[in-house]
């Protein structure tokens, strides 16, 4: 290749690869002293180069007899790069390319200045990878340049919101009955002409806007379709109602569809459905449904004709004909003829002699039932009542203890007449219950109370017997039963044991405190062997009630 014009000859090796290309340089550094040496372009005009400085220039150095003001002569200038070929140029020749055949990479020179650089004046090199992309970006599939449009002045969007402007850049795609596979670059040409093209101020908002426009047209695309096959099936299965039970041909469980197709397709609703296996399909769908729907009828039948018979029964029930203890004989022998023929007890095509008996002995148990339940309840109740009786008699026979009347030592035989006189309506209500009832109830009162009595005395006559301080209390007509339960306690203190015994017995009065009944029992032996509860706790007048105490002799239970 040649070398750039203005430059010398001798330097038609290409630059090196580098970010800059070097400066004109000789073959050779001459030492330091001659640094400068002199040279001459091909047009003839003659430069100077410093191996040193690398500097290149027109003027005289001052070094090679050149003067300080010869620089004014001419301008200074500088080469940047070494060249490989060029032609014969001026230095003020137009930049022109050049190709570095070590590297490959080109460079670029005026007959003045070398560059790597790409001058502006050049504009871009269309061989560039950039300046391909973007063109190859700027065509659409087919290889053509979108037209250029008109510089358009910026005006205010005519839209009040981003929302109102979606959705006027989504009703230009309604309007132009865009589908939803059609691709984005069909879009752009079938849309772009329109002003609501712009409602979307950028391609990535329209292809969003695009997106979501497509999936719901999709959907009602669909509802549409799947309508559309509703309504044909709605109209196949009309047709079929229509014209199946009036054609000799069906027959319903054994027809098949072969065999009533062409009474069913000279009807248009027949050709609503497309497809020849959906008609056969619905057609069989129809005939079960058919039967299901026969069954229902039946089913309905039979159960309304349980109901009448039921309700025949209950009217019976009401009449006193037919009870819990009624048997399936004895109730027909019962009926009239004119009952027996009535169409509720009649049998018939809904409901059978076997169905009928069923249905009477089912109702016969409920009554039984009901029968039993009763009678549990009335048993419960008068459970209740009669524990309630019990329970206001034991409370009588308390109020009797707490005056003195009924003791431990209490027969019921001494006390029967009293009780029953004094609380009649207490009384009379237990001996209904039963005659031994309320005798039961008094013994049981009375076992209980010596039971607990027998186990009190004993812990008291411990208290009383083991202390020498009762010869200092004397059991009197002026002494009470709180006094000598205090004594007691007293006695008792120095064991904690026999302390809290007393203390226990003391403050129970269920019926009468065992304190009260044991000072009793000392005053009746003091009182020279009296019969216990013949003092001022009362007297009982039968013979064999109570015990005969002799002087100076403890009871014992």
């Amino acid at each position: 290749m040649q070398p750039p014009p203005g430059m010398p000859g001798q330097y038609q090796q290409p630059p090196p690869s580098m970010t800059q290309p070097p400066p004109l340089v000789p073959p050779a550094t001459p030492p330091k002293d001659a640094a400068w040496t002199e040279h001459k372009s091909p047009a003839g005009v003659p430069y100077f180069y410093n191996t040193v400085t690398k500097v290149s220039t027109y003027d005289r150095p001052v070094q090679l007899g050149g003067t300080a003001t010869a620089s004014s002569t001419a301008p200074a200038r500088e080469a940047s790069t070494a060249v490989n070929g060029g032609g014969a140029q001026t230095a003020k020749s137009k930049w022109q390319t050049y190709t570095d055949e070590t590297t490959g990479k080109k460079y670029y020179s005026d007959g003045t200045t070398t560059t790597w650089t790409r001058p502006s004046e050049l504009g871009p090199d269309e061989n560039d990878a950039t300046v391909k992309k973007k063109k190859i970006a700027f065509e659409d599939d087919n290889g053509r340049k979108p037209k250029k449009r008109k510089a358009e002045k910026v005006e205010e969007s005519p839209y009040a919101s981003k929302a109102e402007a979606l959705a006027a850049f989504k009703g230009l795609l309604l309007a132009k009955d865009v589908a939803p596979t059609t691709k984005w670059n069909d879009v752009v040409r079938a849309c772009s002409d329109d002003a609501r093209w712009n409602a979307c101020a950028k391609d990535g908002e329209r292809k969003q806007a695009l997106a979501e426009y497509q999936t719901k047209r999709a959907n009602e695309l669909r509802d549409v379709k799947r309508q559309e096959k509703v309504r044909a099936k709605e109209a196949f299965q009309r047709l079929l109602t229509d014209v199946l039970p009036n054609t000799s041909k069906f027959v319903p469980g054994s027809s098949r569809f072969v065999d009533v197709r062409d009474s069913l397709s000279k009807d248009d609703r027949f050709h609503a459905v497309e497809d020849e296996s959906t008609r056969e399909e619905l057609f069989y769908e129809w005939v079960e449904e058919l039967r299901k729907k026969e069954e229902r009828g039946k089913r309905n039948k039979r159960r309304e004709a349980k109901e009448n018979f039921l309700a025949f029964l209950k009217a019976k029930e009401e009449e006193g004909q037919l009870t819990f203890a009624s048997t399936w004989s004895s109730f027909v022998s019962s009926l009239a003829e004119g009952e027996q023929s009535d169409a509720r007890f009649a049998t018939g095509q809904h409901m059978t002699e076997q169905e009928r008996q069923l249905y009477f002995s089912d109702r016969v148990i409920e009554l039984q039932n009901a029968e039993g339940e009763r009678r549990r309840r009335i048993r419960d109740a008068r459970r209740r009542a009669e524990k309630a009786q019990r329970d206001a008699f034991r409370e009588k026979l308390s109020e009797l203890a707490k005056e003195g009347i009924i003791t431990p030592d209490t027969r019921w035989r001494g006390v029967e007449e009293r009780v029953s006189s004094r609380y009649p309506d207490t009384y009379g209500p237990v001996r209904e219950q039963g005659r031994e009832v309320a005798r039961e109830l008094f013994e049981d009162f009375v076992y209980d109370w010596q039971e607990e009595y027998g186990r009190d005395r004993k812990t008291l006559e411990r208290a009383w017997e083991s202390s020498s301080k009762k010869k200092d209390f004397k059991i009197d007509g002026t002494a009470t039963a709180e006094e000598f339960g205090k004594l007691l306690l007293d006695l008792s203190a120095g064991s904690p044991e026999l302390y809290g015994e007393i203390r226990r017995i003391s403050h129970r009065e269920t019926p009468v405190s065992s304190v009260a009944l044991y000072f009793d029992q000392l005053k009746a032996e003091v009182n020279g062997g009296k019969r216990r509860g013949s003092s001022s706790r009362g007297d009982e007048s039968s013979e064999d009630e109570g015990e005969i105490v002799e002087d100076g002799e403890v009871s014992e239970k």
